[in-house]
């Protein structure tokens, strides 16, 4: 058989991103990246050319507490890090706490979901291209594997993956719950999305960003089933935290207040 040459494995990877290829040409290109690690940046390239800046905001959001994020650079649906000193973050609850109870001024009470579509900078990836394959876990390949697809705008193909991970045993699971979560949110199935959220230790994901990150998404995840009570707790944690998304927070438990108390 005539060894594979790099046009076939960019047609392989174009016709894998667009879901056309059955499980056993899959797994005959998976093998292929893994004997061949030169490959994972076609991979990577062909998947990231539907979406801009997501490697970079990603990697933002991976960053270690000490550093900062550019202000200009372009986001949506995750926090950023803060420093607001823990004493400073009590104070602020305690203030917010009185303010809730205090004013009675009437508030528009709509309420709704404050994120329409969840940046796929906020989904899991590992970084599998430089390590050896055998070092390799299959649950972090497939994560990879439904990383790409996401990227690609193949959503039904990257939930098939997750959903099937979830059925793996040793796996990180809070991991891949929080990604299918994600993708069920930006799918439109906010139930299944909520669900998820609920089951993942936010605490558990990489960082204290993403951990402020997980609590917000799932804050307006829970919006979006109009589960008040849920999203209620999960914003008050948000709140707690001290993180970008405090005055968001702030707001909405004031609007549930109001709702809840009529």
């Amino acid at each position: 058989m005539p060894k594979d040459t790099p046009s076939d494995v960019v047609r392989l990877i174009d016709d894998y991103l667009k879901g056309r290829l059955n499980q056993s040409q899959t797994d005959h290109l998976w093998i292929l990246l893994m004997q061949n690690p030169e490959y994972y940046p076609l991979l990577e390239t062909q998947a990231a050319m539907k979406r801009t800046d997501v490697e970079k905001i990603r990697k933002k959001l991976e960053r270690n507490d000490d550093e900062s994020l550019n202000d200009n650079d372009p986001y949506s649906g995750f926090v950023r890090d803060s420093k607001t000193p823990w004493v400073a973050a009590l104070a602020a609850v305690v203030l917010v706490a009185l303010l809730l109870n205090i004013f009675r001024s009437p508030v528009d009470t709509s309420i709704r979901p404050l994120i329409d579509e969840i940046h796929s900078a906020n989904l899991i990836a590992p970084d599998i291209s430089r390590s050896p394959a055998s070092e390799i876990p299959e649950y972090k390949q497939g994560l990879y594997r439904a990383y790409l697809l996401s990227l690609s705008g193949n959503s039904d193909g990257a939930i098939m993956e997750y959903e099937r991970l979830l059925e793996s045993d040793n796996i990180n699971r809070d991991w891949v719950s929080y990604n299918l979560a994600i993708m069920h949110y930006n799918s439109g199935n906010y139930t299944a999305s909520a669900d998820l959220f609920q089951s993942v230790d936010c605490v558990q994901l990489n960082g204290a960003v993403r951990t402020e990150s997980c609590y917000w998404l799932m804050t307006n995840s829970f919006l979006a089933i109009n589960d008040l009570e849920r999203a209620r707790e999960s914003a008050g944690i948000v709140l707690e935290r001290g993180s970008e998304y405090q005055q968001e927070a702030i707001d909405l438990l004031r609007k549930i207040r109001y709702v809840q108390q009529e």
